[in-house]
């Protein structure tokens, strides 16, 4: 059985995760530390010679960092590399711009060896945090991971998102390192491990605060990064799905210079699942759910994906399954939730679409007090489990799911839109930014694919095309969705008369309008790109009427 093929990017996160992989099933191509992504996409600096080290191992990353050889490692990795493990540890310190405009990583190797010190005139340091440093480093790591996209498109990139420690295993604070502590470096990290996930496109493993304790006697010394063995068994069993092995306890031998004395020999893993704390894979329940929004395409998706050969899309008791509390209790209603995906087994995406799970309520005038959907998935499901949501501008959505409860009978329209019972979400379901943060804070944001309903009316197949694409699945398969003007969800033409009478007025949309102003600023933070016709509220007037 061939190994699993690992790339290294960072520092001693990942180089100890990897010590912990099974060395029968892993083995490591390249391990490059030291090197900050503003070094790695800088040219190579000429104007100085790095230091001389006695560790060989440090001297290479040194070398590799003056050389900024990121650039040529990774195409020449290409071919070998199943896997890119990152963790951003070594960017803690900033780096120094050089007259010239090269870029050396304040590494400890550069202040232990003396060589910070003999830096040319007009050198200038970029801290960690400042928003020079992450300004210039958020363009280096979009180069990293456009170098990734294109030599590795077949890798899976893995980001390690694990907080440095506040406390060691004994209880005792941990030591700041070179100045930085773990309550400085952990709030500064966050936008960094953002970016870096945007900009590699990478699946990132998180824990939080509480799973972390570092290990006073940690082979390489105490620090709030160097963890306990229980931290990487977590990843271990995050990424590659199969317990890790416990070496520390085993052994204390390490290797000269700091180096990890299997480092030159492996690295690991096949795909990366997303959550450290998760359970193992249960194969009777999905680990694709298109949680929503509704009146915004998400059963049209549905439809489409189940052409796909990667995919099985249940029907019947395959859906509301997680937000429903009396089926959630009862063993007959489990058995038959996992029965309906028992013809999908061999399929790649298991589906579960319902299209009201993404609401997220305490209870309010909007709305009802909901049951933990996103929870109840995190608990049931396998931990690769992905999330799909597709999202509509909320005012046009709201007067879309009034017209549709109205049209099977469920709505008086004498009451209007604000006054519905909210018992049906019709309101409470646009307040977007809030379901988020609450799905986000239990499965990751990194599990959380999000299209927009307008993409996918203009586009219907360049959307199914990137579902496909962030999903993995074969583009061969690719469902015939029809006319790129096919309507998305389907008109009842006798409902424009009612409309005509009865029109949802000015008033209320104004009221809608500014309801969701948040939301909406929110999406587009989100998504990173400006929704003009979101904001447009002359164009939702006219378009009610």
């Amino acid at each position: 059985m061939s190994k699993h093929r690992v790339f290294i990017y960072g520092s001693c996160v990942s180089r100890d995760t990897f010590e912990h992989f099974d060395p029968e099933q892993f083995e490591l191509v390249q391990y490059v530390a030291r090197q900050s992504a503003l070094s790695a996409y800088t040219r190579p600096v000429t104007m100085i010679q790095p230091p001389t080290l006695d560790s060989p191992f440090q001297q290479r990353m040194v070398s590799g960092d003056y050389a900024s050889n990121l650039q040529s490692l990774i195409p020449e990795a290409a071919a070998q590399t199943d896997l890119v493990l990152v963790d951003l540890t070594d960017e803690r310190l900033g780096a120094y711009v050089l007259p010239d405009g090269s870029v050396v990583t304040r590494s400890t190797e550069l202040i232990e060896s003396g060589a910070e010190a003999r830096l040319p005139a007009g050198t200038q340091h970029l801290p960690f945090g400042s928003d020079q440093h992450f300004q210039y480093w958020s363009q280096g790591m979009d180069t990293v991971g456009e170098l990734f996209r294109q030599h590795m498109p077949r890798a899976a990139v893995v980001l390690l998102d694990v907080p440095w420690a506040e406390f060691g295993e004994g209880g005792h604070p941990t030591p700041s390192s070179f100045g930085v502590s773990a309550s400085t470096a952990n709030p500064i990290l966050r936008a960094y491990i953002q970016a870096a996930s945007q900009a590699l496109g990478a699946e990132v493993i998180s824990l939080s605060q509480d799973d972390v304790l570092s290990n006073p006697t940690h082979p390489w010394g105490d620090a709030p990064f160097h963890y306990t063995e229980d931290v990487y068994m977590r990843i271990v069993w995050a990424i590659a799905g199969a317990e890790g092995r416990r070496i520390w306890e085993q052994s204390d031998t390490t290797s000269a210079g700091g180096e990890a004395s299997s480092a030159e020999l492996m690295t690991g893993v096949a795909k990366s699942q997303h959550s450290a704390n998760a359970a193992p894979s249960d194969h009777g329940m999905p680990n694709l759910v298109i949680a929503g929004t509704q009146q915004a395409g998400a059963e049209w998706i549905a439809r489409q994906l189940d052409t796909h050969p990667d995919f099985f899309v249940a029907k019947g008791k395959g859906k509301s399954y997680f937000n429903r509390p009396n089926r959630l209790k009862s063993e007959k209603e489990e058995a038959a939730y996992r029965d309906s995906f028992q013809a999908g087994q061999q399929a790649a995406w298991r589906v579960d679409c319902t299209s009201d799970y993404f609401w997220h309520s305490e209870g309010s005038p909007f709305g009802p007090k909901k049951p933990n959907t996103p929870q109840n998935i995190n608990r049931q499901c396998p931990p690769d489990t992905r999330v799909l949501l597709v999202l509509r501008e909320p005012v046009a959505r709201a007067i879309a799911a009034y017209w549709h409860y109205f049209s099977v009978g469920k709505l008086d329209l004498n009451r209007g839109i604000l006054r519905a019972s909210p018992n049906f979400g019709l309101v409470d379901l646009g307040f977007y930014r809030r379901h988020f943060e609450h799905w986000a804070s239990i499965l990751g944001e990194d599990r959380i694919d999000v299209i927009l309903y307008d993409d996918l009316a203009n586009g219907p197949q360049s959307c199914i095309s990137s579902i496909l694409n962030r999903l993995g699945a074969s583009p061969h398969g690719q469902p015939d969705s029809g006319s790129e003007s096919a309507p998305l969800i389907p008109k009842k033409p006798w409902l424009e008369a009612f409309k005509e009478r009865s029109p949802v007025s000015p008033q209320e949309i104004i009221a809608l309008h500014e309801l969701y102003r948040r939301d909406v600023e929110f999406v587009q933070r989100l998504m990173g790109r400006d929704l003009p016709e979101w904001s447009d509220l002359d164009s939702l007037i006219r378009e009610a009427q």
